[in-house]
């Protein structure tokens, strides 16, 4: 029997429910080989004031996801796991940019994420492109794996996957900002070089719920697994 494509549309929810990677959870984790991930743990994103907070707002007090990000971070802490942070950064030099995307030059032109330069310290603590302070004594204490700034979505333009190999990770645990953008795009760079990925579904969020359902869409098909953060955490603590 032969389906429309309108039928197939229809039914997609329903298969992507069924995937193995919805319910298979994760396995036995070897600690020296995982690593937590969290991408642009940053104020413009997590704080009340930061400039793209108010798109996010929702659907991270729906997921607690502020929250679960810390208890990601703590449990690879406690378990011993590499903990690493790949933050979303803008300098005034990259304002000129001739060919950035529709939704990099809006963030250039507001100066969201923004630094004079990665070097110049000056007006730097505090502000939109620093670290939740929440988490900056997870991030600043000499061992989490603090990468370049990645300048699209994906980790394509920085030294993350190096960072990881030269480690001897090939499992890793994502989670962070945002969900149908950074997240999604460092989950198909990493499984496209061949490490295993668990996004962690609420601690990450999306500017709404149609954004946040696609990116799902997108782990269920795409990632190893799709968990919730006391999934992970229990792995991590295993």
């Amino acid at each position: 029997m032969k389906l429309s494509i309108k039928t197939l549309a229809a039914l997609l929810p329903l298969a992507v429910a069924a995937l193995p990677a919805w319910a298979a959870g994760l396995p036995v984790l070897d600690k020296q080989r995982t690593a937590v991930l969290i991408t642009d743990p940053q104020n413009d994103f997590l704080r009340e004031d930061g400039k793209l907070y108010p798109l996010l707002k929702e659907n991270l007090k729906e997921l607690g996801t502020v929250d679960n990000i810390a208890r990601l971070m703590e449990a690879a802490k406690r378990g011993g796991t590499h903990l690493a942070v790949d933050p979303l950064v803008y300098t005034a030099l990259d304002g000129n940019w001739t060919h950035a995307g529709a939704l990099q030059r809006q963030l250039l032109d507001m100066q969201a994420l923004h630094r004079a330069a990665v070097n110049d310290p000056k007006g730097f603590a505090g502000s939109g492109a620093d670290f939740f302070q929440r988490y900056k004594p997870l991030i600043e204490d000499g061992k989490t794996i603090v990468t370049a700034p990645h300048k699209m979505y994906g980790p394509e333009s920085n030294d993350l996957i190096y960072q990881l190999r030269s480690r001897g990770v090939d499992t890793v645990i994502l989670g962070g900002m945002v969900a149908n953008l950074c997240v999604d795009s460092h989950m198909r760079a990493l499984m496209e070089n061949g490490f295993a990925v668990y996004v962690v579904k609420d601690a990450v969020a999306a500017p709404g719920a149609d954004a946040y359902g696609a990116a799902m869409v997108n782990a269920g098909m795409i990632a190893n697994g799709v968990v919730s953060t006391a999934e992970a955490v229990a792995a991590l603590e295993r």
